[in-house]
């Protein structure tokens, strides 16, 4: 990895590893919620009904992109330079007003493909259509108050609202579909959740009054918020059109099926993307800041997203069945090969997410709405190929191929702006401790579901010893990390950082 200077790194990271270390325990807690959230409507639900959801589910995440990922982004990265009042305050009134109009566009547009039969969904996905459109009304507002929160670094209120988001959902949909509502009652929890997200971020954001000031933003906040429309949008695709492929790709008698078992590996695969996804939402305002005279929040950022949460991948990809087995019942093991080569795909995708984070906040948005375009092109034909001809097997391949193909890509544009260079030293360390790690996950045996959780906790407690003896974690970034924590006893910061030093020591080979 890149040198860098250890006292300036903990000086000028301080601050983001504490709103690290707070949206990563926000993120436990959310992640917690909203897999309970998929694994209790898995649980209570069939697996058609099961298809069913996950493909409105999708098309939300797709559709919500339009509200979610152009203005709002636009919002959080100019409300974290440092502009005049004026500005910021121009910037929030012009999206928040763009926003609603988008939300209102798209979903026309999609109820329009919906009743001329284009978007081949029959009569039982009527209410989930027009519950999608609720949905994007609300998400269009919130999304710009809630960015807001995390462009004035307020990440206490910007966290509590993803934790009672889905704290919304889980109870509403749980009690909804125990009232005998299924997937429409379990959809249904989406949009409370919104709801309750929207009104929390307005109530947050209430001493920003924007509304005061006159006029409106000058015309280039478009010109930057469409390409971070664009790598964003393109990013989700990647994410959701392969389960969409199942859907429509397979036969129509399976299809509902097919996509329930799929689903339930995505959900698995997607793991670690949530993971970045903490990451880059406290790492984003100060790469923006930044980013015109630091490159160590970037560096940073790649380094943990390859070294700590990549890893997750690869235990997804060496014992699919028995992570299968933790967390879905005996019904969906028919997912497990499906898990096994997606996971390696969604591996890839963390990588793809931390690197169009930086791309974007560093004003260089078009740099993964290109390569992402591309990414997408070769997954759809991957799809049109595969899926009809290997089921969900053929979906997980084409993700996966996309995938490696956009990092290729994105990876190569990367190294070119920042000056990032890799030595063949640590390229092998990197993949020996990778090879370690899975040869670990995979020798512990699974029998049980006591014995795989043990399994995960022993092993990846042996490759964090195997990073720090490979000299790949420092004692820079035990500082970074534990600064964080803010113990108020220096003493055990240093003992930590001495036994860190000392296992450093052995990689001098």
């Amino acid at each position: 990895m890149t040198s860098i200077n250890s006292h300036q790194v903990v000086t000028d990271l301080t601050n983001p590893s504490r709103d690290t270390l707070l949206l990563m325990l926000v993120f436990v807690i959310s992640a917690v919620l909203n897999y309970s959230y998929n694994l209790a409507m898995g649980w209570l639900l069939s697996p058609d009904q099961y298809g069913m959801l996950g493909v409105t589910i999708s098309f939300l995440s797709i559709l919500s992109l339009f509200v979610g990922a152009a203005f709002p982004l636009t919002v959080a990265k100019f409300l974290s330079e440092d502009n005049e009042n004026v500005i910021k305050q121009r910037v929030f009134k012009s999206s928040l007003i763009g926003n609603l109009c988008m939300a209102l566009l798209v979903s026309s547009l999609f109820y329009a493909l919906y009743a001329s039969g284009i978007i081949r969904l029959d009569s039982a996905y009527r209410p989930f259509v027009l519950f999608i459109i609720l949905a994007m009304v609300f998400s269009s507002v919130g999304g710009v108050y809630t960015s807001a929160l995390q462009g004035m670094f307020r990440f206490k209120k910007y966290g509590l609202i993803g934790i009672a988001t889905a704290t919304t959902k889980l109870i509403c949909a749980v009690l909804l579909v125990l009232l005998g509502l299924g997937a429409i009652g379990a959809f249904l929890g989406l949009i409370a959740a919104a709801i309750t997200g929207m009104l929390l971020a307005v109530a947050f954001t209430a001493d920003f009054k924007y509304w005061k000031t006159g006029g409106w933003v000058d015309k280039k906040i478009y010109s930057f918020a469409f390409p971070m429309f664009f790598g964003t949008f393109f990013m989700t695709l990647l994410m959701n059109i392969d389960l969409l492929g199942v859907k429509f790709l397979s036969e129509d008698v399976l299809s509902d099926t097919l996509t329930g078992y799929y689903r339930s590996a995505l959900i698995l695969a997607e793991l670690p993307v949530f993971v970045v996804g903490a990451l880059m939402g406290a790492m984003f305002p100060y790469i923006s800041r930044y980013s015109s005279t630091i490159n160590d929040y970037s560096s940073k950022t790649l380094k943990y997203t390859v070294l700590v949460i990549f890893p997750v991948s690869i235990t997804l990809f060496v014992i699919p069945s028995s992570m299968i087995a933790l967390v879905f019942p005996p019904s969906y093991a028919a997912a497990a090969n499906a898990l096994g080569i997606l996971a390696l795909g969604m591996g890839f995708f963390v990588i793809i997410t931390a690197l169009t984070g930086i791309f974007q906040a560093m004003h260089r948005p078009k740099v993964p709405a290109i390569i992402l375009m591309f990414s997408v092109v070769i997954d759809v034909i991957a799809l049109l190929f595969l899926v009809p001809e290997y089921g969900i097997l053929g979906a997980a391949a084409s993700t996966t191929i996309a995938c490696a193909a956009g990092l290729l890509g994105l990876a190569g544009v990367y190294s070119k702006y920042n000056s990032f260079r890799l030595s063949y030293k640590n390229a092998v360390k990197i993949l020996m401790a990778f090879i370690l790690f899975g040869s670990l996950i995979y020798i512990v045996p699974h029998e049980t579901r006591f014995l795989t959780f043990f399994d995960l906790v022993f092993s990846a407690a042996l490759y964090l010893l195997i990073l720090f003896v490979f000299g790949l974690l420092k004692d820079d970034d035990i500082k970074i990390i534990l600064t964080g924590f803010n113990f108020g006893n220096n003493e055990i910061i240093e003992k930590i950082i001495r036994g860190v030093k000392s296992l450093n020591q052995l990689s001098k080979w």
